[in-house]
């Protein structure tokens, strides 16, 4: 027996946007002819890397990728709650959470004009999964098959709850196979080596959503225009600039003019804001961590759990918090707030010097580590470096020598990703509104690994993690995420810090945008 999930007839929701640099062109007025004019600016702090779904996995390009290629669900409105319609019409899944069977909306064409069929599903999802990027997790245990060009079956090996909110991610986007096969591309078994097609799709959409790509560019700026065979509503802006600026340059930029919506202002800037502005704050589910790698081969220093305590209780989680600004909140697990089995302040480890010290002391002297941070990357209106700069003095206290080591985000996330970090400072953006993403900061799994924290190195967390990823039940999901953070914590390899407050700051012009929880921005539905 299936349960049906009425989800037939919501117009299309979908859209994105993206990132930043410096502006120092005509006044957005001019260029964009503010309200009810057809083009849109908006600053962001770059951390783009590709425009091919199946290899991105970077907040920036989520927020572009979304805008270009729809998804088999998605999320609106900023509610992170309850999947909607998008490709599929409507869907249904079988008691034990194993197989969900979609229906393709009819009438949606690729923005060349070809009919989007189940094939192209099937092409884009095992794409992802044989491509091997960093976001390929997604589909692991899944297989994805066609009946018929109308119908989508995706089966997972466990009981699997969270796959109507997997499958809103804009790395699971769904691309014209026909046109990216011809330009080098394959779903096929092999295709981390076989597939060539990263280079067309960063110069032409293969997708379906409400805009194209007219230029991308991964430093500077990322423009957009409205595809005319988009089958919803069509977007308000026929063209969007995507400008990679900083903080400080956002600021000067929608002050002057120049910028119309700028995504990256601390409260201290918007505090100072005056004149033709709209401020939306809300709470972001993004999760800045520090995390200590666990593997000897990459320190010896880092990898002990003696070090680990130090570290634990020799940071002054609320002094770091403090550098967050207004409306940020402290980490007290890994799951943030808003989602289910999030920890509360009864789970906060308190500071304490003397058990520091005594952790120190039996790690040996000379506790010397690296730490590395992305220099030129801001989010949320926060940079790095405040935060890896009172780290290092608050672990001084301890007797632990942290060497900063600032790096352009290009190499800094390179590193990160190889693993090759000593200690790492970074943030997490949800990859899909569900507690099950976080089990990604497990032994054994893509973030854990990036820590050096091999599967094997916690027996006792990795049984939690495994029953509570073919779980169902809500209260006792809830119950095992707990479990999983208290014992994460524990471990202390990767530490939660805070979550910041969003901030979406617009023209009077342009009017409220607000910060989506999901997909940090969705560009489609500004001005709607």
């Amino acid at each position: 027996m299936k349960r049906s999930v009425k989800l037939v007839g919501a117009a299309a929701v979908i859209a994105v946007s993206a990132l930043i640099m410096s502006a120092c062109s005509a006044p957005a007025s001019e260029e964009s002819g503010a309200p009810g004019g057809e083009s849109l600016v908006i600053d962001k702090s770059f951390d783009l890397v590709t425009a091919d779904p199946a290899r991105m996995f970077e907040t920036t390009g989520g927020i572009v990728l979304h805008a270009v290629y729809d998804s088999l669900l998605t999320f609106a409105d900023g509610n992170a709650e309850e999947p909607l319609p998008s490709v599929a019409s409507e869907w249904t899944v079988n008691d034990d959470a194993t197989e969900y069977t979609f229906t393709i909306r009819d009438g949606i064409t690729f923005s060349d004009g070809t009919p989007l069929t189940s094939a192209d599903v099937v092409f884009s999802l095992d794409r992802v999964k044989n491509v091997q990027g960093n976001g390929s997790f997604l589909m692991s245990g899944l297989s994805v098959d066609a009946p018929d060009e109308k119908t989508v079956v995706i089966t997972s090996e466990e009981p699997n709850t969270a796959i109507p909110a997997i499958v809103t991610s804009p790395t699971l986007g769904i691309v014209n196979s026909a046109l990216v096969k011809e330009n080098g591309g394959t779903d096929a078994e092999g295709a981390a080596d076989s597939d060539t097609a990263e280079s067309f799709l960063n110069e032409t959409s293969a997708g379906s959503g409400p805009y194209m790509l007219e230029s991308f560019d991964t430093t500077t700026e990322t423009v957009l225009v409205a595809n005319p065979e988009y089958w919803g509503d069509a977007p308000k802006y026929d063209r969007v600039v995507l400008r990679n600026a900083t903080a400080e340059a956002q600021l000067m930029d929608v002050q002057s003019g120049t910028a119309d919506v700028a995504l990256d202002l601390g409260s201290d800037q918007i505090a100072g804001l005056s004149g033709d502005v709209v401020v939306s704050t809300s709470q972001s589910p993004t999760i800045f961590f520090l995390f200590l790698n666990a593997n000897p081969e990459v320190s010896q220093v880092t990898s002990t759990a003696d070090f680990r305590e130090a570290v634990k209780y020799g940071l002054d989680f609320d002094g770091i918090l403090e550098l967050a600004g207004d409306g940020a909140e402290r980490a007290y697990g890994i799951v943030p707030s808003s989602y289910l089995g999030a920890l509360g302040p009864d789970a906060a480890v308190e500071r304490d010097l003397d058990r520091a010290k005594a952790a120190a002391a039996r790690a040996g002297s000379n506790l010397t580590a690296d730490l590395e941070y992305a220099s030129d990357f801001s989010s949320n209106g926060l940079s790095m470096g405040p935060f890896a700069e009172r780290i290092a003095a608050q672990l001084a206290e301890v007797g632990i020598t942290v060497n900063l080591k600032p790096g352009p985000i290009a190499t800094t996330l390179e590193s990160y990703r190889a693993g090759t970090e000593q200690m790492g400072l970074w943030l997490w953006n949800p990859d899909y509104p569900d507690s099950a993403d976080y089990l990604a900061f497990g032994p054994g799994e893509i973030v854990g690994l990036r820590a050096g924290w091999a599967a094997g190195s916690d027996p006792e967390l990795e049984a939690v993690m495994a029953e509570v990823s073919t779980e169902t039940d809500a209260a006792a999901r809830e119950a095992l995420y707990q479990q999983f953070q208290e014992l994460h914590n524990e471990a202390g390899v990767i530490l939660p810090l805070f979550q910041p407050a969003a901030s979406v700051v617009a023209s009077t012009a342009v009017g409220e945008v607000k910060y989506d929880p999901v997909f940090s921005l969705d560009i489609a539905a500004i001005g709607r």
